[in-house]
């Protein structure tokens, strides 16, 4: 009885398709690190940069490789991408700001009559003696 194998796509890894190997797998360290080293890339920048400035550069990740990853007390940016990083979070501040100041409203004549504003003096004008039925 061969079974299918179940694939991993935060660790690349094939396993044995079972609810208690997979929870296993789920739970462990490796599968942890993969899976907060992949989520990392849809955080927002200006949350990063705010975490990561405070931390002081890693010597173990600067010398090469640390253990540690994502879980580390330390900060693995360089200086160079710690600029970049701002650099993105000026832009993004500078494209919020311009939103802001230049609302786009739309326009009147592009809406439907039931989406469009009411228009008081039409609305005094109407005949509203009209048998209905």
């Amino acid at each position: 009885m061969g079974g299918k194998s179940y694939y991993c796509d935060y660790c690349c890894c094939f396993m044995k398709n079972d609810l208690n190997v997979r929870k296993l797998h789920n739970a462990g360290i490796s599968h942890t690190a993969a899976k907060a080293t992949y989520m990392r890339r849809f955080e927002d920048p200006k949350k990063v940069l705010a975490v990561e400035s405070t931390k002081k550069p890693c010597k173990r990740f600067l010398a090469g490789y640390c253990r540690f990853q994502l879980f580390c007390n330390f900060r693995h940016y360089s200086d160079k991408q710690m600029k970049q990083l701002e650099k993105i979070v000026r832009q993004l501040k500078k494209k919020r700001s311009k939103k802001k100041r230049n609302p786009q409203v739309t326009r009147k004549c592009n809406l439907p009559p039931s989406l469009q504003p009411i228009d008081m003096t039409k609305l005094k004008q109407t005949n509203w003696d009209l048998n209905w039925g």
